[in-house]
């Protein structure tokens, strides 16, 4: 598990995570600047939720989900959650 999972350093849980920042974007189906917003903490209070909310759920999925998932976002897709 990432070793900065519960911190604020929103680009480090992502970088822990093996994203890249295209990936991340395309994943959340955003633009690549708001998401450079989130991480640098510029970004708006919701956007930061937001992003927060949806490291925390990719930090739950398995080796193999996330592998799966960001491959789909390499290609363009959004990250889709599974139940």
């Amino acid at each position: 598990m990432p070793s900065r999972r519960h911190s604020a350093d929103l680009r480090g849980r992502r970088q822990d995570l093996g994203i890249g920042v295209r990936d991340m974007a395309a994943g959340l189906g955003i633009e690549m600047g708001r998401l450079l917003a989130m991480e640098d903490g510029t970004a708006t209070v919701e956007d930061q939720t937001f992003y927060r909310t949806w490291l925390s759920s990719i930090e739950d999925w398995s080796a193999g989900e996330r592998h799966h998932q960001q491959k789909s976002a390499s290609a363009g897709l959004r990250f889709r959650i599974r139940r």
